[in-house]
């Protein structure tokens, strides 16, 4: 079975759709730091956090809608979270105000590759 055979057969799992979150997530925070031009270093210090916190949280660990708050407080982000839904392959955004395009996201309809969605969530 393929990973594209894989990627149909579970792609409305809770589990998977929570790791795809996951990675979402993290993939939007690290592009917010480069934009800021803040390292994961300079992250912890601003939430008053050990950098193995940091770590843990681009990890996939401590994801909480609160943890979010908190790392887009310290990088000075007002943001919103936006919900977009898939109909034959295609994207319906619900959110005009949509953030860009999702590195996984763009996966899933044959985009990228498992290493590059692995490499911008560290």
């Amino acid at each position: 079975m393929s990973l594209r055979d894989l990627l149909k057969e579970y792609k409305y799992d809770k589990d998977f759709i929570y790791e795809g979150l996951i990675i979402d997530i993290s993939t939007q925070l690290k592009k917010l730091m480069e934009k800021k031009g803040v390292t994961k270093k300079q992250l912890a210090e601003r939430m008053n956090v050990k950098p193995s916190y940091i770590t843990k949280i681009f990890g996939g660990s401590n994801i909480s809608i609160r943890t979010i708050a908190k790392v887009l407080s310290a990088l000075e982000v007002d943001a919103t979270i936006s919900i977009e839904e898939w109909e034959n392959g295609k994207n319906i955004i619900i959110d005009n105000d949509a953030l860009e395009k999702n590195t996984f996201k763009n996966y899933l309809r044959g985009e990228n590759e498992v290493r590059d969605i692995l490499s911008t969530a560290a």
